[in-house]
């Protein structure tokens, strides 16, 4: 199939941005650029059409998709206390109609691929037959030390249920919820099978204030909501040592709001990725991601809508759009070329995924959607894709037509 637009962003090394252009693919990118060969199926776009990689969404929770309004936002441990008190209520209620709508919503919004962090393993009977293409994260959890063995066996059980699964749109991924909530010899177990089998990896880290004094003092918060629902009153790591597990293996670590200079180095050192999700960030309270900090540490950063526990909505476009807002110090037009590379190729090597560029041998993984005018300056299409845009009027996944 040959698709023609009037611009094609590439995301390709050089951020090409190839006018009056077209697209030649299979289940792979044969070729992108001007007067290419002629093809038995072929489809101008017309005026003001835009051809880019198609959009992945690196972290989300889609098991706690029923919640519209029973969380509380606006300070990170109430929320926590709340999603504990309405956590199985939450996951009761979220069926196939509450999976389905969750993933049309994504779908709309033009992405191809999500990471999804499985706590229960519950959501798998939903995401099996996705039309996207999933990396689901078994997450482990738990501190307490007399029940590690049998928390293993559990997330054993998990992963080798979701390995049965596995094909060309559905990968696995293994999650260490945080720090301060899983025991450090779980931690190692994890950690020794993503390494053996190559997985990528998934940790909330540094997320709020309360888990910065914890892990440094084991005082705050923490210390107050551990004795209430874990009799637990001590951390039992220190994030140095915490980040240094992970070395050898792709791991992304999520949040990272108040992540130090020290472990934005350690995670610089080891190739480490950070999942930046703005609006969650800013419904619990906790901040704002220093994303010029993490870019001088040289760490590639995704954009991902996490869960809606502490979101709104499962659209990248709307992600992208809030963090272009919020981060009111970085010039706009250098900031959008970033969140678009962000919620693409940086996503694609967070999830070990062939996709988020438009470049021969990668996965054909394509959105098509119309701008409500011509741009007289090619530069500023990265910023005008993230105003004007909420949904897409084609996507395909693995050269197959979605939408």
């Amino acid at each position: 199939m040959k698709l023609k637009a009037n611009y094609i962003l590439t995301i390709n090394k050089e951020f090409e941005i190839i006018q009056n252009a077209e697209v030649i693919f299979d289940k792979k990118i044969i070729a992108v650029g001007k007067n290419l060969p002629k093809c038995d199926k072929e489809i101008d776009l017309g005026k003001n059409s835009v051809i880019m990689p198609a959009l992945i969404n690196t972290h989300s929770h889609l098991e706690f998709s029923f919640n519209k309004t029973l969380l509380d936002y606006g300070d990170f441990i109430v929320w926590l206390n709340s999603v504990i008190e309405n956590r199985e209520e939450l996951f009761i209620s979220c069926k196939g109609d509450c999976y389905k709508k969750a993933l049309e919503e994504m779908k709309k919004s033009g992405v191809c691929a999500f990471g999804e962090i499985s706590s229960t393993g519950d959501d798998l009977r939903y995401l099996k037959h996705s039309p996207l293409k999933v990396v689901y994260f078994n997450e482990i959890i738990g501190t307490n030390p007399g029940a590690v063995d049998m928390l293993y066996q559990d997330f054993l059980a998990r992963v080798e249920e979701s390995k049965k699964l596995t094909n060309e749109k559905f990968k696995i991924g293994i999650s260490i919820h945080s720090p301060y909530s899983v025991h450090p010899i779980l931690m190692d177990k994890v950690i020794n099978i993503a390494k053996n089998e190559n997985l990528p990896i998934q940790t909330h880290f540094m997320e709020s204030k309360a888990e910065r004094r914890w892990l440094d003092e084991g005082e705050g918060e923490f210390k107050l909501f551990f004795e209430k629902h874990f009799k637990n009153a001590k951390p039992l790591i220190t994030p140095l040592e915490f980040l240094e597990k992970f070395k050898g293996t792709n791991t992304t670590f999520i949040h990272c709001v108040y992540a130090n200079d020290k472990e934005l180095e350690k995670i610089s050192q080891m190739n480490g990725k950070i999942a930046h999700c703005p609006i969650s960030n800013r419904l619990l309270n906790v901040g704002l991601l220093d994303l010029e900090r993490v870019k001088n540490y040289k760490i590639d950063y995704s954009v991902a809508t996490d869960g809606l526990s502490s979101n709104y909505s499962l659209n990248l476009f709307k992600e992208i759009r809030a963090a272009l807002l919020m981060h009111t110090t970085l010039h706009p037009k250098y900031l959008a070329k970033d969140l678009i590379k962000a919620v693409t190729i940086n996503a694609a090597k967070s999830l070990n995924l062939n996709n988020g560029s438009i470049e021969v041998g990668k996965d054909a993984d394509l959105i098509a959607f119309k701008l409500p005018s011509s741009i007289k300056d090619v530069e500023f299409l990265p910023l005008q894709i993230i105003l004007h845009t909420n949904e897409v009027n084609k996507l395909f996944i693995n050269g197959e037509e979605i939408i």
